[in-house]
């Protein structure tokens, strides 16, 4: 670029269509000749000032051909300094530098003839000596000290710092943050989840849908809290973390803690209950106030069970403890383990009470048969082969000839007992009376009976037994009983005492105590191990009516028909025209029968 001293050196020797450029040492300043082709001139401020016709222009404004215009450019000194800030509570501490080149802005010697000239694109950047204030390396390290920054400085910060252009901002320093803390959680054991149904798979319908626990159950498990790690800011002071958040389960009825407190445990089996998101409980009744249909599901239950309508067909209640229907039962099942009680009619069906006493009242009855059998054949054999009679025969073969000529059924007592014991779910059913049935029954049937080891080995089948036997215990509950209010073609077992208000027809009901029918009974078969009463016995034109017990007790029957057959013990009456007032006992060993003829 060329310089000049006067004014009018500018407008000498170049076209009108150049904007030629003149720097004027003395004023440090531009000149700029305006061509005919420019129209308008946009200002570069942060560059310097640029002055037409003796105003300063910051904006965008008009020229005409041959306007002087003044440049005054910005001289830089050039500088390297920061301010240090603390951020985030301490976790970061950032410089704000300013890192500034010494030097200006300066124009070429000619500038585009176009209609506008923008100075922001036109300016040269020349480099110049440093004059401003340029911070060092040692300036850093005591500005870190005297903010007390001494920790989680970054490597390298000092070169970082360097290589900033103009205004930038540098990380020197990270804090360690604290390890966040995690809150105790809830976890739901009882949280249902639908299982995954093949398309192949059926629903049961039939199925209790209740979802229940057992004693002892965990119904929701707490895991702790964990409390997090403490952190450091960049001066070094420790940063605690937020202590995690705790619960506490409310407990109701029926549940406890575990001993570390973690976890909700049943005391009781039964409904479980959650009150609210940390409230538990066990419910040890359940309570239905409609029928039980196929959208109820049948029930299966630990606890007593109260039903306020019907029981529909192919539907069953189990219980474990009371059953009470204030409606009827129709072709359903029920087991009530500490009673029932129907207050209208049960029609078909089964109904079990006591069913744990009922399955070992037949396991001693059925054992207790088989050994008294067994043990009298042993004795029956003993005696027939020291007697001339079998003195030319073998052991085994005077075996087979008594159980063929006086024990029959033997054999087949062992057969059906071994198939009960393995079909039947009970502790009382151990693997050593099973072998032992099992050895009776292979030793009797057949071939068995021949073999020479036969003999000693069912003498200690008896002896097992009788051991067995003598272990078994029939518990019953008190005042176990089974009310119904109107029977028809169904099979009741009950393992206290039976009442039925209206009548019975042609029904198996069997109860290892009394008996009580207010109304009528007619068919079927009454099977009483106590004292048997029934206003109305039998009937006519119907099949026989039997009626069995044990000599040590009584029947008593207000009306009873012809074509009734009474069992006592193994004594077999039939009555063959109708009675008044009738009634059988034993008394001195005799069957002994009150009445009055109809």
């Amino acid at each position: 670029m060329s310089e000049v001293t006067d004014m009018s050196d500018i407008t000498d020797n170049y076209p009108s269509n150049v904007c030629p450029v003149f720097w004027k040492p003395e004023d440090n300043k531009f000149l700029i000749r305006v061509g005919d082709s420019v129209k308008f001139v946009v200002p570069f401020p942060q560059g310097g000032m640029l002055y037409h016709k003796g105003e300063s222009q910051e904006t965008a404004f008009k020229v005409d051909d041959g306007d002087i215009l003044e440049f005054y450019p910005k001289f830089f000194q050039g500088e390297l300094t920061w301010e240090i800030e603390v951020r985030d509570q301490g976790l970061s501490a950032v410089a704000k530098v300013s890192h500034l080149e010494p030097g200006f802005y300066a124009l070429p010697e000619t500038l585009p003839d176009s209609i506008t000239l923008r100075l922001q694109d036109l300016l040269i950047w020349q480099d110049g000596k440093p004059q401003g204030i340029y911070w060092d390396q040692t300036k850093l390290q005591g500005d870190l000290l005297a903010q007390g920054i001494v920790y989680g400085v970054l490597p390298g910060v000092w070169q970082s710092i360097s290589k900033v252009q103009g205004r930038g901002e540098v990380v020197i320093a990270q804090g360690k943050p604290p390890t966040l803390s995690v809150d105790a959680r809830l976890i739901d054991l009882l949280e249902s989840k639908k299982p995954e149904v093949k398309e192949e798979q059926r629903v049961d319908y039939f199925a209790s849908k209740l979802k229940l626990v057992h004693e002892g159950q965990a119904l929701a498990r707490k895991i702790p809290g964990v409390p997090g790690v403490p952190g450091k800011n960049v001066r070094g002071q420790e940063i605690p973390p937020p202590r995690p958040k705790d619960f506490q389960f409310k407990l109701k009825k029926n549940v406890r803690l575990s001993e570390d407190g973690l976890e909700v445990l049943a005391t009781a089996p039964g409904l479980p209950l959650r009150m609210d998101e940390l409230t538990f409980g066990v419910e040890p009744a359940y309570v239905l106030n409609q029928d039980v249909d196929l959208a109820v599901g049948s029930i299966e239950f630990p606890g007593d069970v109260f039903i306020s309508g019907d029981v529909h067909d192919g539907l069953h209640i189990f219980s474990g403890g009371k059953v009470e229907i204030r409606g009827s039962t129709s072709r359903a099942e029920i087991r009530a383990e500490k009673g029932l009680f129907i207050y209208r009619n049960a029609l078909a069906g089964k109904l079990v009470v006591g069913a744990r006493y009922v399955v070992r009242s037949k396991l001693l009855h059925d054992l207790q048969a088989l050994h008294d059998d067994l043990l009298a054949c042993l004795m029956i054999t003993d005696d027939f082969v020291n007697s001339p009679h079998g003195r030319n025969l073998k052991a085994g073969q005077c075996l087979k000839l008594i159980i063929e000529r006086r024990f029959p059924d033997l054999p087949k007592m062992a057969n059906e007992l071994e198939k009960f014991l393995l079909s039947t779910k009970d502790e009382l059913i151990q693997q050593d009376l099973i072998i032992s049935v099992r050895t009776a029954k292979h030793f009797l049937s057949g071939l068995g009976p021949l073999d020479p080891q036969a003999l000693p080995l069912l003498g200690r089948v008896s002896q097992a037994l009788e051991q067995i036997i003598g272990n078994i215990t029939l518990d019953v509950p008190e005042k176990l009983e089974c009310h119904v209010d109107y029977v028809q073609g169904a099979l009741i077992e009950c393992a206290g005492n039976f009442f039925c208000r209206k009548g019975t027809y042609n029904s198996i009901i069997q109860a290892a105590g009394d008996i009580s029918i207010e109304g009528v009974c007619r068919g079927g078969r009454i099977i009483s191990g106590g004292n048997v009463e029934i206003k109305e016995l039998g009937g006519s034109g119907i099949t026989a009516t039997t009626v069995q017990f044990p000599g040590t007790k009584r029947l008593k029957v207000g009306y009873c028909y012809a074509n009734v057959v009474i069992v006592v013990d193994k004594e077999i009456i039939t009555i063959d025209e109708p009675y008044k007032s009738l009634e059988i006992y034993r008394e001195h060993g005799r069957v002994e029968i009150e009445r009055l003829k109809g």
